[in-house]
């Protein structure tokens, strides 16, 4: 199945990234098997986001073909 997976980063915490990107390397894996996947869905049932690491958060994650936009106070988005 073809996922996409909309992902947020804390900018104020961005540089333990840019010190550790094996940690980013290690979330990319895990979202391509199914680690994430029962807490996710519930996080997304409950209608909030999964935090995994610090100050990464997985805000949704849903079927490729599903039209979605993103709106914040700056922005609106379609995906």
């Amino acid at each position: 199945m073809s996922i996409r997976t909309l992902i947020e980063v804390n900018h104020d915490l961005l540089h333990r990234l840019q010190d550790s990107p094996e940690i980013i390397a290690e979330i990319l894996a895990r979202l391509g098997g199914s680690y994430y996947n029962g807490a996710l869905n519930e996080a997304n049932e409950a209608g909030r986001s999964l935090d995994i690491w610090n100050g990464v958060r997985i805000v949704h994650q849903y079927h490729h073909s599903t039209r979605l936009t993103v709106k914040t106070d700056y922005a609106k988005i379609k995906l």
